[in-house]
């Protein structure tokens, strides 16, 4: 963990390298402290995508606590594309963090030209994180019967020849 690497309204994100998770879960938070709640019980599986090529950063509220996690889920696909996924401590909830935070690691991702469109997935009955996608500008794509798929196109997608 070092400098932040994204800030927002409220938010900063700090990057947790995979060799570094298991410092962050035990409490060694590169000198921020750890807030109510957190880690939660998604921690640890939100902590894991870093070891299959995804990037977690912890998610610091504006009293310098950290509150959640958020990250994707693996490296880009060869169209581009990449799943991200992010979870708030119960305390921290409805407060606009969780909004801010995705913001911020959309903006992250935006500046990686490898990145031409974000993805998430949402659970049919998880309304706050469908309102949070759509806040942040991302639209309904599909669904299946457990989840809403939702994108954002960041830019034009590569041609794949």
């Amino acid at each position: 963990m070092g400098e932040p690497d994204a800030t927002g309204p409220g938010v900063t994100l700090v990057a947790v390298d995979a060799d570094r998770t298991r410092d962050a879960l035990a409490g060694d938070l590169g000198g921020w402290r750890a807030g109510r709640g957190w880690p939660h019980d998604d921690t640890v599986h939100a902590f894991a995508f870093t070891e299959i090529g995804g990037r977690t950063w912890l998610v610091v509220d504006d009293s310098g606590v950290v509150v959640g996690e958020a990250g994707t889920k693996g490296p880009p696909s060869s169209r581009g594309a990449v799943e991200i996924g992010y979870g708030l401590a119960a305390p921290s909830r409805g407060r606009g963090i969780g909004t801010a935070a995705v913001r911020a690691l959309v903006e992250l991702l935006r500046r990686d030209p490898a990145i031409a469109v974000v993805e998430a997935d949402v659970a049919l009955d998880n309304l706050a994180s469908q309102r949070l996608l759509e806040r942040v500008g991302f639209s309904c794509v599909g669904s299946d019967d457990r989840e809403l798929h939702y994108a954002l196109e960041l830019r034009s997608r590569p041609d794949v020849g």
